[in-house]
């Protein structure tokens, strides 16, 4: 069971050094679970590193029909079902290409209260610089000015957002290059591989930077990967 310490310790790495340790662990490129940079993006960079265990929802957003459509349970009471912290990851199975928000200002005070602090959503958000000041960190497919009707479908099932497939209680790790899903079993393990990657990475830019430089010294720093 991955713990918060672990996941505060892990919250001190960029999301590609996280995903250097995991291809050190034997993760292959192909089985790096990434969210797609063209689905989903960071919305405030000078946010830095996010990362907490997945809550989800599906929903919808348009702007016709009538009034939004909410399930008959709490549905910020679906936050508490994960431990925290918490990542939300919100698939928007309708318009998600127009410009209805999923999230904005006042529901980012909702997840923050919740121990929530970042969410990635398909569609667009919105209330940028009020979410920045709560500390909320969006990943999403631009920013929108909302205007519509938002459908909330299913809480704490499976979703797809942004290529990424998750599901509740799922590791997530981001910041301002995008969203990885972190294998849990191997969580405990990162911080290790990651000292051992970075010493190898030291390894090469010493050699590049000595005077003279040398070309054998650098074949052998990029050969002691180990």
């Amino acid at each position: 069971m991955v713990t918060r310490a672990t996941v505060e310790k892990l919250r001190e790495y960029s999301t590609p050094t996280i995903l250097n340790g995991l291809k050190r662990l034997g993760i292959t490129p192909e089985q790096l679970q990434t969210a797609d940079r063209n689905l989903a993006s960071c919305m405030s960079p000078e946010l830095g590193v996010s990362c907490g265990f997945a809550v989800t929802r599906k929903m919808a957003t348009r702007r016709e029909g009538g009034t939004s459509r909410i399930l008959d349970a709490a549905p910020d009471q679906g936050l508490l079902a994960v431990d925290g912290p918490r990542f939300l990851a919100v698939e928007n199975v309708g318009d998600w290409q127009g410009p209805v928000c999923i999230w904005g200002d006042l529901t980012s005070h909702i997840h923050t209260a919740l121990d929530c602090h970042a969410g990635i959503t398909n569609g667009p958000v919105r209330d940028l610089p009020e979410m920045a000041a709560l500390g909320f960190q969006s990943f999403a497919n631009g920013a929108g000015v909302g205007g519509g009707f938002v459908d909330l479908l299913e809480i704490n099932g499976p979703v797809t957002v942004a290529g990424l497939a998750v599901s509740p209680g799922d590791l997530l790790h981001g910041d301002m290059h995008g969203v990885v899903k972190i294998p849990q079993d191997l969580a405990d393990r990162l911080p290790q591989a990651i000292a051992a990657h970075t010493e190898w990475e030291a390894r090469i830019a010493a050699a590049c930077k000595a005077e003279p430089f040398d070309f054998d010294a650098l074949a052998q720093a990029m050969a002691s990967k180990g």
